[in-house]
């Protein structure tokens, strides 16, 4: 299973045989996020004036949210 965090401002897939946990403990800056969304999906959510922030809430495209996740588009440095 690909598995995706977010650490450093950057998303990053961990390797294959990478153990989630263990990079976790070895990266305590960094957090678990699912796999980004689509460049359709993004253009989408652009479209509506809004973004969904790593979390899943939804902020302004260069925005964050309220627990301090920024939005796809700034985690995937498009804005």
């Amino acid at each position: 299973m690909i598995q995706y965090t977010f650490r450093a401002n950057r998303i990053r897939q961990l390797k294959e045989g990478v153990n989630l946990t263990e990079y976790l403990a070895k990266h305590p800056d960094a957090y678990p996020v699912c796999k980004p969304p689509s460049t359709a999906t993004l253009e989408e959510w652009d479209n509506e004036g809004g973004c969904m922030a790593l979390d899943g809430c939804w902020v302004e495209p260069d925005g964050t949210c309220e627990h301090g996740k920024p939005s796809w588009l700034l985690a995937l440095s498009y804005i």
